[in-house]
């Protein structure tokens, strides 16, 4: 992987996030999909030649798409019978975790290009 190359991955990632980001409404599929992606990228990434202090600013971008834990939040749907409204609350959460994730590479990508 070359930096040109490197800039449009990163690109292409910012792009999935926000696409993803953009329905408001993140699907369990599409998530697992995106961090499919993700597993690959970074294995292309430690395998590259690429500069050590570029290495670094791309593996600081936290892409961590780790679902979050409501255990509590999840017994009082169960109780309620809202499960639709528990599912639903998740995935706004991840949607905005896309954006947040989007903003970094965007960041990264910048601080990239002024060390090129």
């Amino acid at each position: 992987m070359d930096n040109e190359t490197l800039i449009k991955y990163l690109e292409f990632l910012k792009t999935e996030c926000l696409r993803h980001s953009n329905d408001k409404s993140v699907k369990e599929n599409e998530l697992q999909l995106f961090k499919l992606e993700i597993e690959k990228f970074k294995k292309i990434l430690s395998k590259s030649e690429l500069d050590t202090e570029i290495k670094e600013k791309v593996n600081s971008i936290n892409l961590d798409l780790s679902l979050p834990n409501f255990k509590g939040f999840n017994l009082i749907a169960y109780i309620v019978g809202d499960h639709w409204n528990n599912d639903r609350n998740m995935e706004e959460i991840m949607s905005k975790r896309l954006l947040e994730i989007s903003e970094e590479i965007e960041n990264t990508v910048f601080e990239i290009k002024t060390i090129l």
